[in-house]
């Protein structure tokens, strides 16, 4: 018993460092409809304020966002697998993984959609950062209102979705990772 709740504690505290927990927002709206199908769980998107527990194995709900790119990203007329990042310039794990997103986009970009969506900042804050870290090249999205940070029911960043062409979730992040673990996903899901 000891033991377990040792492991706990750790597990708990190794979390901590590697995200950051966004603030409390009260949200009482659920998905409308979840049914199965042979791809995975399907969830209707009628309710623009429906929200979602998302996990492995569901087909997405529709992203669409404006991207710092000049160009609207819409999931659901991308031909290819999605790495989709919700993170923001405060927060130190989703800075520290940009280096190895960055790379990865460098690398899968032709094969891959990458988007970066920012929870909750301005245009004006998210250029800024861009202009003090030139080196990233990735199409990064807005959502000033953190409308998809309350939609898909994010408790903390970064969180990194991998989809595949299918639009079925194939991998659900908590929390900062390395380059190559992220390359492990991207691999596997641009194979099928």
């Amino acid at each position: 018993m000891k033991r377990l709740l040792m492991f706990i504690t750790i597990f708990v505290l190794v979390v901590s460092l590697f995200s950051c927990s966004k603030k409390d927002k009260s949200v009482d709206v659920m998905a409308d409809e979840i049914s199965e199908t042979g791809t995975g769980t399907v969830i209707s998107d009628t309710d623009e304020k429906a929200v979602y527990n998302l996990s492995q194995g569901m087909t997405m709900p529709n992203i669409k966002v404006e991207t710092n790119k000049g160009v609207t990203f819409d999931l659901s007329k991308s031909k290819k697998p999605a790495l989709i990042n919700f993170w923001a310039t405060w927060c130190p794990p989703c800075r520290m993984e940009m280096p190895g997103l960055q790379n990865l986009y460098e690398e899968f970009g032709d094969k891959v959609d990458f988007v970066m969506i920012n929870l909750g900042e301005t245009k004006e804050t998210i250029q800024d950062f861009l202009v003090e870290n030139e080196v990233y090249t990735f199409p990064i999205g807005y959502d000033e209102k953190e409308s998809y940070g309350t939609k898909f029911s994010i408790v903390g960043i970064p969180t990194t979705y991998i989809i595949g062409k299918d639009k079925v979730l194939k991998n659900y992040v908590i929390g900062a990772r390395e380059e190559d673990q992220f390359r492990e996903y991207l691999e596997e899901v641009i194979k099928k």
